[in-house]
């Protein structure tokens, strides 16, 4: 568990910054209002000279406080993005997660039973419990690392223990919590895909700019020739205006473009961190000078979504158009651009694999017990525990056949093969995994956890648990596999249960598979081959009590009776 020691380091500069940037707030306040007296006494009053000279001062007085000062109010929000960082880690570690957004609920395929079954994405779910990703492309990653992993080198692994031990790592979660909640959503390859296209710029636009400037030129030494007030120079304004938007149309335009600019500047902002934070990993050292190489690229990827969005803005737009011509400006610039975006899309993909990994650390980063996974041939898990089951007993086990579990009803048998799930899912992810030792191969994940009646469907409970069983033979086509089945075949009766249960045991073992079945069959603890486990429970002055170990052997307990007298259903 990584020590979270700047926190109160952090609330002292915020407390500090505060105060400064209500006291910027209040002198660009007063330099505002500068401005419009001096505005009203240029259209008003006598002496252009002096107050058009006036209004200039103020107004580059204004820009130029804007200009230097922005960066407080940007530190600010870092810092206060850093400090609801530490406390969403507080709150980790105390199992209030629930809250946290994004929950991964729109990345759930319902077709995938291993997702619904050990409650991979969702709700209340490993994946909200990790996730720290707010770029979509982030959470992608993330969840497809999770329910159908890409096999991620050993440095990989290594760089996320190195995140999981370094109080840096927590800079880089604050940077990404930049990207806003309008931000969250934008599709990397729709904003790079208007990247790509040309906004097509016609000659007589650009004759018309030019005849346009030389008539501002001649008008205005005409009227001061005359000694008239230079007042009309101002309708050229509306005519520029006018012009640049009837004779440059395109879709970049028309994209909405804000939301990607707010997501670049945060992508900008995590790119200097990285660049910043050394590690001595060359997985992460590669992700490092991908970025530094292509920076530049990132940056005038930024620029130009900046401008598309700051055009938006109607008072800029008018006011840029009708000076500058600042759409055609902004055309030339974002044509230019497009033989730099390759180098932009690199860094982008580098930036949401950091993503990834931060978000695997958060086992590292909250948890006291962790360690980075073996992979080799065979099973064997050492103090697992479930992280999102609070006060959770560590089990140790190790896989040599198939397995029989039985026990007790509430004795901890279904969460035990959950832990063996989610541990197994972490490691393929290439991520840490919640135990004090974990050797492991790159099993697939197949599970029967949850196979309940399908009403809305029509489907009982027992062809629900047919059609997870199908499922499990076709994905149990290879010995790297790993089969979770909870209370087998309970919704029929017992004769066919145990008869059917049989045969699928001889054809798991026939196909080589890592397998854990639960009952409270006992007949199927005979069956050849396989190896008895159970939990079971005492009774002290009439009570129940679970110690949740695994032990060997089946169970020579049941509690059913018990549970019913003690809630008073049955007379003692």
């Amino acid at each position: 568990m990584l020590e979270l020691t700047k926190e109160n380091e952090i609330k002292n500069e915020i407390e500090k910054l505060t105060k400064l940037t209500k006291t910027i707030s209040f002198i660009r306040f007063c330099l505002f209002l500068c401005i419009v007296v001096f505005v009203v006494c240029l259209i008003t009053l006598d002496q252009f000279i002096l107050f058009l000279g006036l209004s200039i001062v103020f107004i580059s007085l204004f820009a130029s406080c804007i200009l230097f000062t922005n960066s407080y109010y940007h530190k600010l929000k870092l810092l206060n993005n850093l400090a609801y960082t530490y406390k969403k880690h507080t709150n980790r570690r105390n199992l209030s997660y629930h809250s946290f957004t994004p929950d991964g609920r729109d990345l759930v395929d319902y077709t995938d039973y291993k997702e619904l079954d050990l409650d991979l994405l969702g709700p209340r779910s490993l994946f909200q419990y990790l996730c720290v990703a707010k770029s979509k492309e982030g959470r992608r990653k993330l969840a497809t690392q999770l329910t159908h992993p890409i096999v991620k080198p050993k440095d990989f692994t290594d760089g996320v223990l190195a995140l999981a031990q370094d109080e840096a790592s927590l800079n880089l979660e604050a940077s990404i919590s930049l990207i806003g909640a309008d931000s969250k959503d934008c599709d990397q390859k729709e904003m790079l895909g208007i990247a790509e296209k040309k906004i097509k710029i016609s000659w007589w636009l650009i004759a018309l700019c030019i005849l346009s400037y030389a008539a501002f030129a001649v008008t205005l030494a005409l009227l001061l020739v005359n000694h008239i007030e230079p007042y009309y120079v101002f309708l050229f304004i509306p005519l520029n205006f006018v012009i640049t938007k009837k004779c440059l149309k395109s879709e970049v335009f028309a994209f909405s473009s804000t939301k990607y600019a707010n997501l670049l500047s945060a992508y900008k902002r995590l790119a200097k961190d990285v660049l910043n934070i050394k590690m001595d990993n060359p997985y992460y050292m590669s992700l490092q000078k991908s970025i530094e190489a292509e920076y530049e690229s990132l940056v005038g990827l930024s620029r130009i979504f900046d401008m598309l969005s700051y055009r938006k803005n109607i008072i800029l737009s008018i006011v840029g158009n009708g000076v500058f011509f600042l759409d055609l400006i902004i055309a030339v610039l974002f044509n230019s651009f497009t033989n730099r975006l390759k180098s932009a899309e690199a860094c982008l993909s580098a930036l949401s694999e950091l993503e990834l990994m931060l978000s695997l650390a958060t086992i590292g980063i909250d948890q006291e017990v962790y360690s980075v996974p073996t992979i080799t041939d065979g099973f064997k898990i050492v103090e697992g525990y479930h992280p999102l089951v609070k006060s959770c007993v560590p089990n140790s086990f190790e896989f040599k056949n198939g397995i029989v579990l039985t026990g007790s009803n509430m004795s901890g048998k279904t969460t035990f093969m959950r832990m063996l799930g989610v541990n197994q899912i972490l490691a393929n992810a290439g991520g840490l995994v919640c135990a004090k030792e974990f050797q492991t191969g790159p099993y697939n994940v197949v599970t029967s956890l949850r196979a309940n009646d399908m009403l809305q469907e029509g489907i009982s409970t027992f062809y629900a648990e047919v059609n997870r069983m199908k499922r499990i033979m076709e994905e149990s086509n290879h010995p790297n596999t790993l089969v979770l089945i909870d209370e087998i075949f309970k919704g029929t009766n017992a004769k066919d249960r145990i008869y059917a249960a049989k045969k699928i045991i001889d054809k798991l073992n026939a196909l080589g598979v890592y397998f854990l079945i639960t009952t409270h069959d006992f007949e199927l603890c005979d069956v050849e081959t396989i190896v008895n486990y159970h939990f079971d429970e005492d009774y002290i002055e009439d009570k129940i009590s679970f110690d949740y170990k695994i032990k060997d052997g089946k169970c020579q307990k049941t509690n059913a009776i018990y549970l019913l007298k003690l809630a008073g259903v049955l007379d003692n």
